[in-house]
């Protein structure tokens, strides 16, 4: 993702890229500009920063950057624990900080259309969503996917892109249920299963894999009291609104890299204080939800969501 980043970085007019760490010089040299020795030194150097980082390592990085006063695009989950989340979000708070997580779903082009289809009333009052996203096991340095204290599993790094999703559509979830394989300790491997009950009252069913041998795809469902609307990632023009009354609509919303959006929505936001799709709040959510998904699996039984505090952003 760091690569993906640095790319997107290259295509925004406004920005010239300074510089890159990590912790492998060899990789930073890839980049062909100017590589530092430590990330202290970076973002002295830089005026914003981006983290693309082992998931347990973001809230250092993070924290260093906020408090040199610098904004920060740190791709997703934005961090480890909620514990962590909360010493970030005061940290934000009080020195009033520009910080955006890489929720990148919500710049899809397929799943923005949904969305909007279900705010237009399409499939008029949302009942239930099936939602899945499965890949090959992501490879990293030192094979940190595969620590479940580092990554948080499937969960928290693959199905949280489709929670976030979710909490977009229909509001603050109520409760989570959860399982996975996570027991059994198969190297390379994860999988889970999730059901999320919306104070909407809309029921969701999540899958996410990183054991398909066939690579990435996606699938989307939701239907209502009005119809139904779907995506499926393996046709990329088979976004579909069926109407109760038996009609049947096919769009073929434009592509665009959703990576760049974001990046671009980013520097939208340092430059011209232009309120992100994905705020500091919203990422909190998707991570808590994640992490009770997590707990849910540990516990072996549902587990409620408690109330946040109301958030001024």
């Amino acid at each position: 993702m760091g690569r993906k980043h640095f790319e997107s970085f290259k295509r925004v007019a406004s920005v010239t890229l300074c510089g890159v760490y990590d912790i492998d010089p060899n990789k930073a040299k890839e980049s062909g500009i100017m590589t530092c020795q430590d990330p202290c030194h970076l973002i002295r150097e830089c005026d914003i920063i981006c983290v693309a980082t082992p998931t347990d390592t973001h809230k250092q990085y993070i924290l260093e950057a906020i408090a040199a006063r610098k904004p920060v695009f740190v791709e997703k989950p934005l961090c480890r624990t909620v514990e962590e989340a909360d010493e970030i979000v005061k940290t934000a708070r009080k020195y009033k900080a520009k910080v955006m997580v890489g929720h990148v779903v919500r710049y899809f082009n397929q799943y923005a259309a949904i969305k909007k289809a279900i705010d237009d009333g399409c499939v008029g009052k949302p009942a239930i969503a099936r939602i899945t996203r499965c890949s090959k096991f992501p490879k990293a340095s030192n094979n940190w996917f595969n620590s479940r204290e580092k990554s948080g599993g499937v969960i928290l790094d693959l199905m949280i892109h489709d929670i976030d999703f979710l909490i977009w559509c229909f509001g603050d979830v109520e409760r989570v249920y959860a399982r996975d394989i996570g027991r059994q300790k198969i190297p390379n491997k994860d999988y889970a299963l999730a059901i999320l009950r919306f104070k909407s009252g809309v029921i969701a069913h999540l899958e996410a894999s990183w054991a398909h041998a066939g690579g990435f795809r996606a699938r989307v469902e939701v239907a209502g009291t009005g119809g139904l609307v779907s995506y499926d990632s393996r046709h990329p023009a088979s976004l579909k609104v069926e109407h109760a009354d038996g009609n049947a609509v096919r769009e073929n919303p434009v592509e665009e890299n959703a990576n760049q959006m974001e990046i671009r929505e980013f520097v939208e936001y340092v430059l011209n204080n232009k309120v992100p799709r994905i705020t500091l709040h919203d990422a909190y959510e998707a991570l808590k939800v994640s992490l009770a998904a997590l707990e849910s699996v540990k516990l072996r039984e549902p587990v409620k969501l408690s109330k946040g505090e109301k958030w001024i952003e």
